[in-house]
């Protein structure tokens, strides 16, 4: 579309924030002929900093989610989306977002060696990358080195591990007393983490799994974690006695000033297995396939992930940015070393600086072996959710609550 004589590219977001406006303005400053229109669906609450993530009920985000989605699968919508929390499957499926590739390969100002291209890679879906991660986080977990020690229970910080097996270590901590598994680990988000896991299993192409032993045997593990007090669904009644906690890798300052007696884990998860450490898109973008300003629309998306931007303090998360991520960790050395830095801890229980460095290098070499992207739906998160309370509470059997399951995921993936 065109107006005062410029291309204008829609671009639709749940809220927006500062990061965006100001990409935005210096955008607009260096192209005369394009307008960027940010069509948000919620007006921004609390976003001094530019990251801030609240103010957003799932209510929000739904009406974001069934607006966006009925618009674009009716051949209509915004050119430029964001797609946190869309069904990216489905838009595949449907063939309504754009083959990013072929716009990388069509022009020379782009360098994909700019960017983490495991995670690129990674972020597509088959042969096809149709959406690209501004910003992401490395799904880790922190586990408390000390404490395992004191009670000779040994983890792999290296190697991916099983619910199963961290059941196992939880049997040996309720055993010896005193210590928990998890810090505030609820049900749901472990039901969440469990169908992320087996994602193209459950949901895969428009055919989902969840009436299969595969999903029941997943709700059986994860109600007999709880059931046996491996668990708890309330706050561990001291932070300091929980030997893990679900704590990714995303704010670099928080990554690096982590107490000396914690370190970076494996998430355990459903099968395993791995192929690379897991990562999640933090702000994602795609392009509307039947949008006629695709080629300005990826303008925007390279100005966004250029040195310039990524390098901004108002991005949320770790960019995709080498050179971005790289500066962003030396300078909570620098900013350390001159007492610039605001403490997300007390100062004596800040790690050395010889730790520090040492963490920079374990980061970079995590985020190196980026390669399972944990991707899902939150309309099906949603409607799993609901159902499994009725089998969480005893009230409905494993097999009635994935056929229900099974049959509300049917619907909605063929609307």
């Amino acid at each position: 579309m065109t107006k005062d004589g410029k291309k204008t590219v829609v671009f639709s977001v749940l809220s927006s924030n500062r990061f965006l406006e100001t990409a935005v303005r210096l955008f607009e400053e260096k192209h005369n002929d394009i307008r960027i229109e940010i069509k948000e669906y919620k007006a921004s609450e609390g976003t001094e900093g530019g990251g801030a993530r609240e103010g957003f009920s799932l209510a929000d985000i739904e009406k974001y989610v069934q607006s966006v989605t009925t618009q674009v699968v009716s051949d209509g919508g915004p050119d430029l989306i964001l797609m946190n929390n869309l069904p990216q499957h489905k838009f595949v499926e449907k063939n309504r977002l754009a083959h990013l590739n072929d716009l990388i390969a069509d022009g020379s100002s782009f360098d994909r060696n700019t960017i983490y291209d495991n995670i690129l890679k990674a972020s597509q879906d088959g042969e096809g990358l149709y959406t690209i991660p501004l910003s992401f986080s490395l799904e880790t977990i922190q586990g408390n080195t000390e404490l395992l020690k004191e009670l000779n229970i040994s983890v792999d910080k290296n190697a991916p591990w099983t619910w199963s097996q961290f059941s196992d270590v939880a049997k040996k901590l309720k055993e010896q007393g005193g210590s928990e598994g998890y810090y505030n680990l609820m049900m749901s988000p472990l039901l969440h983490t469990y169908i992320e896991d087996r994602y193209e299993e459950l949901v895969g192409e428009g055919q989902p799994g969840f009436d299969s032993d595969l999903f029941r045997n997943m709700m059986e593990e994860i109600k007999s974690i709880y059931d046996e007090g491996l668990l708890n669904e309330g706050m561990a009644s001291d932070p300091a006695k929980a030997v893990f906690r679900m704590v990714g890798i995303f704010n670099p300052v928080a990554a690096l000033t982590m107490p000396s007696n914690l370190d970076y884990y494996h998430n355990p998860s459903a099968t395993g297995k791995q192929e690379g450490v897991p990562f999640k898109a933090i702000d994602s973008l795609g392009i509307n396939s039947k949008s006629e300003v695709q080629s300005e629309a990826w303008e925007f998306i390279k100005f966004l992930l250029s040195d310039e931007m990524q390098a901004s303090p108002d991005l949320f998360g770790l960019p995709m940015n080498k050179t971005a991520t790289d500066k962003r960790l030396n300078e909570v050395v620098e900013k350390i070393e001159n007492g610039t830095l605001e403490l997300p801890i007390p100062k004596d229980m800040l790690p050395s600086s010889e730790t520090i460095k040492n963490r920079i290098a374990e980061v970079q070499q995590l985020i190196s072996e980026a390669g399972a992207r944990k991707l899902s739906d939150l309309k099906v998160l949603t409607i799993a959710t609901e159902e499994f309370e009725s089998y969480k509470n005893g009230q409905k059997s494993a097999e009635e609550v994935s056929k229900l399951i099974q049959n509300r995921v049917t619907t909605y993936l063929n609307e």
